[in-house]
């Protein structure tokens, strides 16, 4: 399917590229399954600790939002750098270079972990409300701050994955680049948590994760070439 790029459009190529890793995560299922048993079990964590038995709900406001944003992170860490690893360890990696451009196959990847985000999101979120009685006025708000942390941070997670790909201790490396390209997102992303399960749609945080989001896919597309194919 990507063979014939030549003569496709970039979305298709992309969606090819995102098709592709789709598949193969899904013939070995390992990978996803240790992606949603990580958040299950943070969450299970979280809530005795925070929940019900732990802090009384007029005092959990900001912890909530956190911690929510803190599991996310790091159960979409758990699967979403191995974007570009996974071809470095199946020796692929060479093939798909000549097959397709680097803005091409970074576009579908972070496709594919943007879809992944959002399954490990919908899965999350509502388990979090439920086990840590969190009660949020407006959902569609939070869906909006959703939508717009899990696609920067989809962004920048593929964009480090093809830096790292070649590189020792990955997994090391990923944690210690990924963490003050990401607090520019969290931050605000916690902040517009914090306000949409107060019913209010935060306007300011939102617009700096939609800055944040147009500067991390700038980036990441002009210098998608340089790190992946040299």
């Amino acid at each position: 399917m990507i063979a014939g790029g030549a003569r496709l459009s970039f979305g298709a190529r992309a969606l090819a590229v995102c098709a592709k890793d789709a598949s193969q995560e899904l013939r070995r299922r390992v990978a996803i399954a240790s992606v949603f048993f990580f958040a299950a079990t943070a969450i299970a964590l979280v809530s005795y600790a925070v929940g019900p038995f732990g802090l009384p709900v007029e005092a959990r406001a900001g912890v909530d939002a956190s911690l929510l944003w803190i599991l996310l992170f790091f159960s979409a860490a758990t699967g979403l750098p191995r974007a570009f690893v996974r071809e470095e360890e199946t020796g692929t990696g060479l093939a798909l270079r000549k097959l397709a451009p680097g803005v091409v196959v970074l576009a579908g990847k972070t496709f594919f972990n943007f879809l992944l985000f959002l399954a490990i999101a919908a899965l999350s979120v509502p388990a979090f409300a439920v086990l840590l009685e969190w009660d949020v006025e407006s959902p569609a708000a939070l869906a909006v701050v959703i939508l717009l942390g899990g696609f920067g941070l989809s962004v920048v997670s593929t964009f480090l994955s093809a830096l790292i790909a070649r590189a020792g201790q990955r997994n090391v490396l990923f944690v210690v680049v990924s963490f003050p390209l990401l607090v520019p997102l969290l931050l605000p992303a916690i902040a517009a948590t914090m306000e949409a399960a107060r019913g209010n749609l935060a306007s300011t945080p939102l617009r700096v994760l939609l800055a944040y989001d147009g500067a991390a896919t700038c980036a990441a597309y002009l210098l998608a070439s340089v790190v992946w194919e040299d």
